[in-house]
């Protein structure tokens, strides 16, 4: 007998709705659905990983290449779906967005692939960091020569007095209240550079770019010091360089003084090193490093009166140190001693700096409120939103840097601080708090420009803090954000235009007559508008300041609020009448709410007006330092 095996067949079962099964391990090529099927046939040679074995995390197939079932026509698609399947065929824009999204996945999959594979961009990619903050630190240094604003009073003042011989840039100086040495720096540079805007300018450029190799120095030693008192690691030095570095070249502050013609870039330069030079000569006192010392003391005094906050500060430090830390009595008041030492060689300014004291002074400063100290950090973090988000990415890497200890995957924060954050923080906060007291009861100035003796104790704490974060994630991100914010502040501040002095003087050259007269109420209107006119070649006009008779080129401080209270607007317009004359014209550069002056301008105005006819040339605009410009024609 023949027997014949029958197969046993299954039972009947509910089909249910489709399903997928898990692919069963294989080598062999798996079969694509139609969705897969979309991919260009040469995707599928060129990258066999992409559509042979199991379905793999990152893969085509992982993706896009659902197995068949048994339930499935030999398509792929399940049974009466195929109306609801947005891949489904060709039919209908959703395939085709379909299939375009499957192309763009296969694209970029065969790009990573091959990047990954390319030696060249393993070599970039692992040197992406660097090359973002070398792009940061170049986009910096660039903004610091991009203002294209004319020069306002303090830039003009500035540059004439430079532009005179040393005696009569002394003499000058005498009645400006500042001291010499960044006038001599522009004096020279004048010299071999000429007088022009971006000429005068780029000095202060220049030294603001010098900041940034100091600022990774000053960076790397704190860095340091948090690692060897047990608030890093190894790796700490490193990170801190690189955020001070960063926050330096993107600082809206360092970025808006580095293109002004004033000493602001060269105090902070002189901070850095002065700061180092500190350290370094703590760490081993000899006679080199204590001389360095000395001479960056007698620098930074010598640049701006202000650097005596900084400078008390740090030496009230050193004496506390050397009564508490036995250890560091000789180091410190070895320190101490040649800071004093530069009293020496300022001995010769000192006659011209007393006068100052008694007779100049910032006379245009008005009182401020204790608010102000937390304002200036949100003065130097720039204007609007991106000055709000820098400053609180300021404010709030200090407070880390000041109490934070990384453990593992956290922070340990302790309330009292840490070292070497407390001395940053008082290196920051002490020097600022006297100045507020100064100008509570003595009636010197509190500035936002002024305060750049700050600026480099912040920044460091600030990046000390950022560097401390236990995750990579948020250290990277922190500085990306703190770098964006402030080069699109400093931007901003580069690209802001301060004044209408070029404006006023384009207007008067136009309109002008050899022999018309141009009085300037204030007199500090006087000298930006003066060099504009002069560097248009109108050097025929008579030009009058108000109740200042060195004329409209200098403003003279020597006891400026009795002068103005004691000027009479009356009188000056009746001088500026008797001048011009019957044949010649009046120009009047004017702006109210000067200090000691009020209203003042607005009152020679009208009675300019009462003896002659009046036309308004120039709107006052909401500049730094806006006017207006009046012509005063036909006798009435």
């Amino acid at each position: 007998m023949t027997t014949a095996t029958v197969p046993r067949q299954a039972p009947p079962v509910d089909p249910g709705p489709p399903r997928h099964r898990e692919p069963a391990p294989s080598a062999a090529p798996a079969v694509p659905s139609a969705p897969a099927a979309a991919v260009p046939a040469a995707a599928a040679t060129r990258e066999p990983a992409l559509t042979a074995g199991p379905a793999r995390a990152g893969s085509l197939s992982a993706v896009t290449a659902p197995e068949s079932d048994t339930n499935s026509p030999a398509d792929g698609t399940p049974a009466g779906t195929a109306d609801r399947d947005p891949a489904a065929g060709a039919r209908g824009p959703l395939g085709a967005a379909h299939r375009a999204g499957l192309w763009l996945v296969a694209f970029w999959v065969r790009l990573r692939d091959r990047a990954r594979r390319s030696p060249l961009a393993a070599r970039v990619g692992g040197q992406l960091p660097l090359v973002l903050i070398g792009a940061a630190v170049l986009i910096g240094g660039v903004l610091r020569f991009a203002t294209t604003s004319h020069l306002w009073l303090d830039e003009s003042l500035t540059v004439e007095i430079a532009h005179r011989p040393v005696g009569g840039l002394l003499s000058a100086l005498r009645h400006d209240g500042a001291p010499p040495l960044y006038y001599l720096l522009l004096h020279l540079w004048i010299k071999m550079f000429g007088d022009g805007d971006v000429a005068v300018r780029s000095l202060s450029g220049v030294l603001s770019l010098g900041t940034l190799p100091l600022a990774w120095a000053a960076g790397a030693r704190v860095g340091t010091l948090a690692a060897a008192y047990g608030n890093g690691d190894e790796a700490t030095p490193r990170r801190v360089a690189r955020a001070t570095l960063l926050l330096f070249a993107c600082s809206p502050y360092a970025i808006r003084y580095g293109s002004e013609t004033r000493m602001y870039s060269m105090v902070v330069l002189l901070v850095l090193a002065f700061g180092l030079a500190l350290v370094r000569s703590l760490d081993r006192s000899s006679t080199w490093r204590l001389a360095l010392l000395t001479l960056a003391t007698a620098a930074l005094v010598y640049t701006h009166y202000w650097t005596f906050l900084l400078i008390f500060t740090v030496a009230a430090f050193l004496l506390l140190q050397s009564r508490r830390r036995p250890l560091y009595r000789r180091p410190a008041l070895r320190a101490f001693a040649a800071m004093a030492a530069s009293a020496v060689l300022f001995a010769p300014w000192m006659p011209s700096f007393l006068f100052q004291m008694l007779h100049t002074g910032t006379p245009w400063a008005p009182r401020v409120q204790a608010q102000v100290l937390l304002d200036t950090v949100f003065d130097w973090a720039g204007p609007q939103s991106t000055g709000a988000l820098l400053g609180l990415v300021l404010l709030g890497g200090a407070l880390i840097g000041l109490t934070g200890r990384p453990s593992g995957r956290e922070l340990v924060v302790k309330p009292s601080g840490r070292m070497p954050g407390r001395y940053l923080a008082a290196v920051w906060l002490v020097p600022l708090t006297l100045a507020y007291v100064v100008n509570m009861f003595g009636g010197s100035a509190y500035a936002e420009r002024y305060t750049g003796i700050s600026l480099p104790a912040c920044l460091m704490l600030a990046a000390l803090g950022v560097s401390i974060l236990p995750s990579k994630r948020w250290r990277s991100g922190v500085l990306i954000v703190a770098s964006l914010a402030g080069l699109v502040g400093g931007f901003q501040l580069a690209r802001t235009e301060r004044t209408q002095a070029s404006e006023i003087a384009a207007e008067i050259a136009r309109q002008a007559r050899p022999g018309d007269v141009v009085a300037f109420c204030p007199d500090q209107l006087g000298p930006a508008v003066y060099r504009a006119l002069t560097r248009l070649g109108e050097t025929d006009l008579r030009e009058v300041a108000y109740a200042d008779a060195t004329g409209p080129a200098l403003v003279d401080w020597v006891d400026y609020a009795a002068r103005m209270q004691q000027a009479n607007s009356d009188e000056f317009a009746r001088s500026l009448d008797t001048l011009a004359g019957p044949d010649h014209t009046i120009f009047l550069v004017g702006a109210d709410g000067y200090r000691f002056l009020e209203g003042s301008c607005s009152l020679v105005s009208e009675q300019l007006g009462v003896r002659r006819d009046r036309s308004v040339l120039v709107n006052k605009r909401p500049l730094y330092e806006g006017a207006w410009l009046e012509r005063f024609t036909t006798l009435h």
